[in-house]
């Protein structure tokens, strides 16, 4: 079962993206900062007392997830997937949540919060949300990917689930394996497969922004759409490239469930989930054991799961 046949094109996607960036570019003032990645949109601003700030604003939803949430009677979970979603969105240029604006929309209205009332657009009893996360930044400790030199670290951080990405696939996946959300997942120690796929997205920051502020921290890559290498070549300045190294961590038992009763293929499943690594903090060589052993003190479990390398800007996987 391909990611395509779920009805999601990765490269059809980031064709058009592509062609969007470009002009949204054209209309860019000399206040807008110019960031790799597009995790978020950043813009310098004038403080109150004169003094530059940065504000930053992100933009995303839950996405099909949703099906499954309305399934389950656990709507109210999309909450914290869409608030976190946007928050580590944000975390990834060194920006600190302020304000969270939401947009629900359906076909009848029975739900609350900035809302549209579409009978025509959205079937009967199918709700979509959306959400804008709004933060500032300190310009001294903006990350902008341009300190990340050949042999620095990554060290992935463990995600919570799928988080909100590849549930087109899940949920075929889910469909034709002839099992319900209720029942058992198969190795996951007795937790439902219900539970398992809304885990909701994980919020890095309180185990993160401490490390920013202390400036130990070189480039952030969120694991959302198109899997861990698409994400970090996002941050990768021109000059590097990276490899990952796909033993160094053990997928969770949903990942496995997921590719192996969906006879998923490799590849598609790097591009669809995230594989078990929702945050990828890239660290200088001489500082990874620290800021590893700081991480797990914190509660994050880390992994270190690949290097950077001298070259284009791609990521390649490594099996060994």
């Amino acid at each position: 079962m391909r990611y395509r046949d779920a009805g999601v094109d990765i490269a059809r996607g980031d064709s058009i993206k592509d062609a969007v960036i470009r002009q949204v570019r054209s209309t860019w003032n000399p206040a807008v900062v110019n960031l790799p990645g597009g995790f978020a949109g950043v813009m310098r601003w004038r403080g109150a007392e004169g003094g530059p700030l940065l504000l930053a604003a992100t933009l995303d939803g839950v996405g099909t997830k949703l099906h499954l949430a309305m399934a389950a009677k656990r709507v109210s979970d999309a909450a914290a997937d869409l608030v976190y979603h946007g928050a580590n969105d944000l975390l990834v240029y060194g920006a600190r949540p302020l304000a969270f604006l939401d947009y629900i929309a359906q076909a009848r209205l029975d739900l609350g919060g900035e809302t549209a009332e579409m009978p025509d657009t959205y079937v009967a009893g199918v709700v979509d949300v959306a959400g804008c996360m709004i933060g500032s930044a300190d310009p001294a400790a903006l990350l902008d990917g341009s300190g990340v030199r050949p042999g620095d670290i990554l060290l992935g951080l463990a995600s919570s689930g799928l988080h909100t990405n590849g549930y087109s696939l899940a949920r075929r996946v889910l469909e034709s394996s002839g099992l319900g959300l209720g029942d058992p997942l198969p190795g996951g120690g007795g937790e439902s497969l219900g539970d398992a796929l809304l885990a909701p997205h994980r919020w890095y920051g309180r185990s993160v922004l401490p490390l920013l502020r202390e400036g130990r921290v070189r480039a952030l890559a969120h694991v959302t759409g198109g899997g861990i290498a698409t994400n970090l070549a996002r941050v990768l300045p021109p000059a590097c490239g990276a490899r990952l190294r796909a033993t160094t961590w053990n997928m969770p038992p949903l990942m496995r469930w997921l590719i192996e009763a969906g006879e998923v293929p490799i590849e598609d499943a790097r591009s669809a989930f995230n594989l078990g690594i929702g945050l990828v903090v890239v660290s200088p060589i001489e500082a990874a054991d620290a800021l590893r052993s700081d991480l797990e003190r914190a509660g994050e479990r880390v992994a270190r799961i690949g290097e950077v390398v001298a070259g284009e800007p791609a990521v390649e996987w490594v099996e060994g």
